[in-house]
C-alpha cells in the first residue's frame, strides 16, 4: 500500500500523523445531486473533483457518498417542513424524486457505500461511524454541496468523533452570499478546530 506526504493544508499539514494511505482514508463526496448543482451552479466544482475521483478510483481508495432526501413513507419533521417552505431553493427533496439522484460525472460505483439523510449532519440517523470504523478510515477528504450546510456539519461532527478532515477549497460550493469564505475560515481557526482546507491540487497521488 502506497504511503503518501503530508498535504500542505492550512493551519496545519494534513493528517497530525503525518503520512496516511488509502487503507485509512476516505474520499467523501456530500450531496452532488442534480437539483442542487443546477440551483448553485456547481458545475464547475463537479468537474474539478471528477479527476480527483478518477485517481482516488484508480489507486484502489475508499470512496464514500452522501445523498440528502426524505423518505416519503415518513415525511419530514416539523422544521424541515417549514425550512422547504421558507428557503424552497434549498428544499430537501423525496427520495426518488426528480432532481435527487447524484449527478453522473460523480455518481457512485457499485460497491461504493451511498448514505442517505435527511438533515445536514450526515453521521446523525446513519450507519456512516459504524462504515468508517469498520473498514479503518481515520482520515477523510472532504467535497461537497452546500459549503455551511450537509458539508460544515457533518465536518465538525466527524471531528468530534475523532477523524481527521481535510475539506477540499474548490471541491465545495454554495449559494449563500459570503457563506463558504466564512466555512472556511472557522475551519481553520486556532489550531484546525474543526480540520484543514486546501485545494484539490494539493492532494497528489
Amino acid at each position: 500500500m502506497t504511503t503518501y506526504s503530508p498535504v500542505a493544508s492550512e493551519p496545519y499539514a494534513w493528517p497530525f500523523t503525518g503520512a496516511w494511505s488509502m487503507a485509512d482514508t476516505a474520499l467523501f463526496l456530500i450531496d452532488f445531486q442534480a437539483e442542487p448543482v443546477s440551483e448553485i451552479g456547481a458545475e464547475p466544482v463537479v468537474a474539478a473533483v471528477a479527476p480527483l475521483l478518477a485517481a482516488w478510483r484508480a489507486a484502489g481508495g475508499t470512496v464514500l457518498h452522501g445523498r440528502r432526501g426524505f423518505d416519503p413513507i415518513v415525511g419530514l419533521p416539523r422544521a424541515a417542513a417549514l425550512r422547504n417552505a421558507v428557503r424552497p431553493v434549498d428544499r430537501i427533496l423525496a427520495r426518488g424524486a426528480e432532481g435527487w439522484a447524484i449527478v453522473e460525472t460523480l455518481a457512485p460505483k457499485d460497491g461504493e457505500p451511498v448514505i442517505d439523510h435527511a438533515g445536514d449532519n450526515i453521521f446523525l440517523g446513519s450507519d456512516l461511524a459504524f462504515l468508517l470504523q469498520r473498514q479503518g478510515i481515520a482520515n477523510l477528504v472532504i467535497a461537497g454541496l452546500r459549503t455551511e450546510g450537509a458539508v460544515h456539519a457533518t465536518m465538525r461532527a466527524a471531528n468530534d468523533g475523532g477523524f481527521e478532515c481535510l475539506l477540499l477549497e474548490d471541491g465545495t460550493a454554495t449559494d449563500l452570499p459570503g457563506a463558504k469564505t466564512a466555512v472556511l475560515n472557522i475551519t481553520r481557526f486556532g489550531t484546525g478546530l474543526f480540520g484543514t482546507t486546501a485545494p484539490i491540487a494539493a492532494i497528489t497521488l
